[in-house]
C-alpha cells in the first residue's frame, strides 16, 4: 500500500496481480480516497506499452510520470488489497486531469 495510509490513493500507480491475467501489470486509482478508504476494493484502470488506437479514452503518461505507455481508460477493473504487489508512484496533476478527461468519453458522461 501507499506508505503512511492503510489503502491505495487516487493517481497512484500500482503493479498488481490479477486473477486470470498472464503476470504483473500496472493500474492507477482512479476512485476517490474517500471511497478508497471506506471500501475493501479500489477503481483502477490499466496502463499498457502496448500500441493503441488513437482514442480520447486512452491517455498517453507524461515524461514525468513513474511509468511509460498509454492509460486504458476504457479498460476499469476492481482491484482488492490482495492484488496490489507494490507502489510504483504518483502520476502528475496533469495527467489525472487527462485521465479525468478519459474516463468521461469512455463512459459518456
Amino acid at each position: 500500500m501507499t506508505p503512511g495510509y492503510g489503502w491505495p490513493l487516487r493517481g497512484r500507480v500500482y503493479m498488481t496481480d490479477l486473477r486470470g491475467q498472464r503476470g504483473e501489470k500496472p493500474y492507477v486509482i482512479v476512485s476517490n480516497n474517500a471511497r478508497n478508504r471506506g471500501l475493501p476494493s479500489y477503481l483502477a484502470v490499466r496502463i499498457t506499452t502496448s500500441q493503441t488506437p488513437p482514442l480520447p479514452s486512452i491517455v498517453e503518461m507524461a515524461p514525468e510520470d513513474p511509468v511509460p505507455g498509454r492509460a486504458l481508460c476504457d479498460d476499469i477493473a476492481i482491484l482488492f488489497p490482495e492484488d496490489i504487489r507494490r507502489d510504483l508512484g504518483e502520476l502528475s496533476l496533469q495527467t489525472m486531469v487527462r485521465i479525468g478527461q478519459g474516463l468521461q468519453h469512455a463512459l459518456a458522461l
